[in-house]
């Protein structure tokens, strides 16, 4: 049975939405699939139409510019996990068991992402560990920023911050951590296998639980020296 989601992504970073068409499909998961394989620099519309056997023109009507498209994956990506963070706390009272949960869910590929016929979550959270910082780090983040082109990014990270606020209310900086906790998964993710030395994670079969240990550690000893600050 495939997973269906109807994700909140602002609709001035694309001209058509994507997700209502087959073509439109195509383009994001043939998209998510070149840019994987030769990376954002040399992906460009030429190419996926070729790959799509499509025109410029078609993915044109689509998105402005490949920027954009990469804008688009990342905001599916981020409405994704927050679906599935939702979903897995649900019943979960204690904030404490939300945090470990949802740590290991911003780390981890959600199996239900595998029920998705139109998009490989892999090799989006690969795109995602690789290219996040060329996401929101531009000349025209300001500018899009006020457009709203990250408010799913936004909304993930004070779902995470008001999980501390939930753990302890006199803790001074929930955003802080939230968007720690996400740049961290990112960053070891991708030092393991591109910087090993600025990493102590190591690349093999458990580099995922490496990475959830170390984020589920670092927010222990942070919380649990909040408390003793208290006493």
């Amino acid at each position: 049975m495939e997973v269906y989601i109807n994700p909140r992504i602002n609709s001035d970073i694309f001209l058509k939405n994507p997700l209502e068409s087959d073509l439109g499909k195509k383009i994001i998961s043939t998209s998510v699939k070149m840019i994987d394989e030769l990376g954002f620099e040399k992906f460009n519309f030429k190419k996926l139409g070729a790959e799509i056997n499509s025109t410029e023109a078609s993915i044109y009507r689509y998105f402005s510019n490949k920027n954009r498209v990469l804008i688009y994956l990342s905001s599916w990506y981020w409405e994704f996990m927050q679906y599935q963070i939702k979903v897995k706390t649900k019943e979960i009272e204690d904030p404490r068991k939300k945090l470990k949960i949802a740590i290991s869910t911003l780390v981890n590929i959600p199996t239900e992402a595998q029920n998705l016929s139109y998009l490989d979550m892999g090799s989006l959270q690969r795109i995602i560990n690789e290219q996040f910082y060329k996401i929101i780090r531009t000349k025209k983040i300001s500018i899009q920023n006020e457009s709203g082109f990250f408010e799913s990014y936004k909304r993930l990270c004070s779902s995470l911050a008001s999980l501390f606020n939930e753990i302890d209310g006199s803790f001074k900086y929930p955003m802080t951590m939230a968007t720690s906790i996400v740049e961290m998964s990112i960053n070891n993710t991708y030092c393991c296998s591109n910087l090993p030395s600025l990493t102590e994670i190591k690349c093999g079969e458990d580099q995922k639980g490496q990475v959830e240990m170390m984020i589920q550690y670092f927010c222990g000893r942070l919380l649990e020296q909040c408390e003793l600050s208290l006493n």
